[in-house]
């Protein structure tokens, strides 16, 4: 009988990281803690803005009947996944939005979704933006402008007005590997042996 139970339990632990892999094989937005959101998949950002204070990015997830809608999020950490291609377009007329490396945390402040750059240099802002820079600038509306981009790396990243009077106009960017299938089936089996040294 414990054969059978142990077997079983194994059979459960592979399906469980199956089915982990079969849900994360499309777009899912979702919020992890307060400001922070993972989206697994590629979407397209739209960004308008309010006032001098903040980004609000609104997009929809592709998943579900009917999809998701998510709008006018103030400054939201991303959480976004290597390889995949998000795009960041400005819906209003004023505040350019670039994305920096992680050479900007010297200059952030606060925590999701109420970061502030402490700088005010152009300098700074220039130096850590990615390059070519005109690619991670997103200038604003009216233009059909828009970072395109695929991470090539893991880590933070941030973004921001690249106005230097608008400190408020920032936030964060982590990009995570997306999990292999070896990886989801290996978690279910660990979970497997646990529910076996529990029995």
């Amino acid at each position: 009988m414990k054969n059978n139970t142990h077997s079983l339990l194994i059979q459960y632990g592979i399906a469980s990281g199956f089915l982990l892999l079969a849900n994360m094989s499309h777009a899912v937005s979702s919020l992890v803690s307060t400001s922070r959101y993972s989206v697994t998949e590629g979407v397209a950002f739209a960004l308008d803005s309010e006032g001098t204070s903040s980004f609000l990015f609104s997009w929809t997830d592709p998943t579900g009947a009917p999809p998701a809608s998510f709008s006018r999020i103030a400054d939201p950490t991303l959480v976004l996944t290597l390889g995949q291609t998000y795009t960041f377009q400005r819906t209003s007329s004023s505040h350019p939005f670039v994305i920096m490396d992680n050479t900007a945390a010297a200059f952030m402040s606060g925590t999701d979704g109420a970061f502030n750059r402490t700088t005010s240099s152009s300098t700074d802002i220039s130096n850590a933006t990615l390059t070519p820079i005109a690619n991670f600038t997103a200038d604003p509306a009216p233009t059909s402008d828009l970072i395109s981009w695929t991470p090539s790396q893991s880590g933070d990243f941030w973004y921001t007005c690249s106005v230097t009077g608008h400190p408020g106009m920032t936030g964060k960017i982590t990009v995570v590997p997306e999990p292999s299938a070896v990886a989801l089936i290996a978690g279910g089996l660990v979970f497997a042996s646990l529910r076996r040294r529990r029995n």
